[in-house]
């Protein structure tokens, strides 16, 4: 048996992440300018705001560049986990002796409808919070499928 959920990101909010960042960043750069040519009235105010907002802008920038900005798809099957992102594809196993692997998967629903669940699956390199929004049957059936083929802690 194999699970596969696609998660999709919109291009449109990478691109227009990467426009405010870099316009964010250009206005610093600017400021920076106008503090060296010697116009700015309060230079130390003027400075900690083109530093702060350079660094809010390069923060943005690279927030779009992530892993998880773009689409993942998780791959649930008898052996583990693959995720296949932008930048290629993890495999974590659910075995004790695997590396990376697969320690412990929890499921939560997020709101009292039971529209939002999120599946919380925790790596030993990463973690990952996979939203189902109107598939809580979808959710469960993995969350079950998982948790099942994990290697249970003896309580001695």
């Amino acid at each position: 048996m194999r699970y596969n959920y696609t998660v999709r990101k919109r291009k449109s909010s990478r691109t227009a992440f990467r426009i405010l960042g870099s316009v964010f960043f250009v206005v610093a750069a600017l400021q920076f300018i106008t503090l060296i040519k010697g116009f700015a009235k309060h230079p130390m105010l003027a400075g900690t705001f083109a530093v702060l907002l350079g660094t809010y802008g390069l923060y943005l920038i690279y927030g779009s560049l992530r892993k998880a900005a773009f689409d993942i798809v998780y791959h649930f099957t008898e052996d583990g986990l693959t995720v296949e992102h932008h930048y290629g594809e993890t495999y974590y196993g659910y075995s004790e002796d695997a590396d990376p692997r697969v320690e412990f998967v929890t499921m939560v629903i997020a709101d009292e409808a039971g529209v939002f669940y999120l599946l919380n699956v925790k790596t030993s390199k990463e973690a990952f919070v996979i939203p189902f929004t109107m598939k809580g049957e979808l959710c469960s059936k993995i969350y079950e499928f998982v948790d099942s083929r994990l290697p249970k802690k003896s309580e001695d």
